[in-house]
């Protein structure tokens, strides 16, 4: 029973020989299933979720809290133009340092100033046209920029 051949030859050079046809075999079925394999279908379209443009969250949003918030501005000093189309303000936006303003430029999120007059500011807010005016009320009329803080005697 020693000189028996079987399955698992003594000599090396069998061993390699059964080696590499097992190592083509494998080979050549990976290589078969992959050319073979069945080709991929073309997938279903995919749904697209249209916004509706009439859609007004505004009432459901205020039911929640969810209010649009309102920017307090106050007015700290005015450049206005005849007609208020073109000018600056100089103001502050929620109690923050005073800066300047142009008009049609944004205050915060969803508000812009919109013009500016002799006696008033006019800002957008979400729509929503509002008039400040200085905390004293109307400036006094003069060239330049007028500070809106008036020196008191």
């Amino acid at each position: 029973m020693v000189g028996r051949p079987g399955l698992f030859p003594a000599d090396g050079p069998a061993w390699v020989r059964r080696l590499s046809m097992l190592a083509f075999a494998v080979g050549l079925g990976v290589w078969a299933a992959l050319l073979f394999a069945p080709a991929p279908g073309k997938l279903p379209p995919m749904l697209e979720a249209v916004p509706d443009a009439n859609l007004d969250t505004a009432p459901a949003a205020r039911w929640f809290g969810g209010a649009a918030l309102r920017v307090r501005v106050t007015v700290k000093g005015l450049i206005a133009t005849a007609d208020g189309s073109a000018g600056a303000a100089l103001l502050s936006v929620d109690g923050g340092p005073a800066q300047a303003y142009r008009v049609g430029q944004a205050l915060a999120p969803g508000v812009t100033l919109v013009a500016v007059s002799a006696n008033a500011v006019s800002i957008d807010q979400d729509g929503v046209i509002e008039h400040i005016t200085p905390p004293d009320g109307p400036l006094p009329a003069g060239q330049g920029f007028i500070s809106g803080a008036r020196a008191r005697p």
